[in-house]
């Protein structure tokens, strides 16, 4: 069964406000996580930077905690049309700088704007990776230029990099084009699977997608996710990823985060099946 430790939440829904958190609010969360019995944290950039412009300070807060970095979101340039990623080397310094061995990679735009140059720089960014053994995991957005398992996984296999996968949102699983496809993900090498981020979905979308996905996801086991199936896929194919939660709740949150965290933890180890805690997922495999 999944236990805490095997738990690296987004640091940013522990975060009443992720986008404006100062320094006290971010080892708030950090303290949430350790104090529920987590493993580590799933950070942005951002955060990483807004505790201090030196990355070693994030990095000596998490380890006096006894956590640890797991993954670092995002890198997302690496798609731009121009060929210039503007952010990627940051995203893979700071992984570098907290001991990380994995980070997310998304595009935001509602389309791509150039599908082959898109490959070019995904496969470009995991090479780069990959001199620092990190491992880079494609994050499909249903509201985006790349809004499922599908299209992610088309553009995974096409870079062709041994340390380019995906992350597999439980939220965006269910909201993507079409619903949740079993099927597909059952057609997958093991390995293609890096990160899962676990959260619940309603059974109705709201109005706005983003809305609903920063403020109103339920926790897992509350909403429509078939997390029973889901993981019993994920066994089948042998999958092993990282378990990280991405409970965005504005009103959850509210209770604080240690009570949040508590939540999030409890029903991440009812919901889910069974867990790792790897040393790291390996970014030259």
């Amino acid at each position: 069964m999944t236990a805490p430790d095997d738990l690296g939440p987004c640091l940013a829904t522990l975060i009443p406000n992720p986008f404006a958190a100062d320094a006290a609010t971010i080892l708030s969360g950090l303290d949430a996580a350790v104090e529920n019995g987590c493993g580590g944290v799933s950070a942005w950039s951002l955060h990483v930077t807004n505790l201090d412009p030196d990355p070693g300070v994030f990095a000596r807060e998490v380890a006096e905690r006894g956590l640890e970095v797991r993954v670092v979101e995002a890198a997302t340039g690496w798609a731009a049309a121009d060929g210039i990623d503007r952010d990627g080397d940051l995203t893979l310094d700071l992984a570098e700088a907290l001991g990380a061995h994995q980070v997310v990679a998304v595009m935001l735009e509602p389309a791509l704007a150039d599908s082959d140059r898109a490959v070019v720089g995904f496969a470009d960014l995991c090479d780069r990776a990959s001199e620092r053994d990190i491992s880079v995991a494609l994050e499909f957005l249903p509201w985006t230029g790349i809004p499922d398992l599908q299209t992610a996984w088309r553009l995974v296999a096409a870079a062709g990099r041994p340390n380019g996968g995906i992350l597999l949102d439980t939220w965006h699983w269910q909201r993507q084009p079409g619903g949740p496809c079993p099927e597909f993900l059952a057609g997958l090498p093991g390995s293609a699977i890096q990160v899962v981020q676990l959260c619940d979905a309603a059974e109705s979308p709201g109005d706005d997608p983003m809305t609903e996905a920063m403020a109103s996801r339920p926790l897992p086991g509350e909403g429509v996710v078939d997390f029973a199936a889901l993981a019993s896929v994920m066994e089948g194919i042998g999958a092993t990823p990282l378990l990280c939660p991405e409970v965005f709740n504005r009103d959850l949150v509210a209770a604080g985060p240690s009570t949040f965290a508590r939540s999030v933890v409890d029903a991440c180890c009812s919901a889910w099946p069974s867990g790792r805690r790897p040393s790291h997922p390996g970014g030259g495999r």
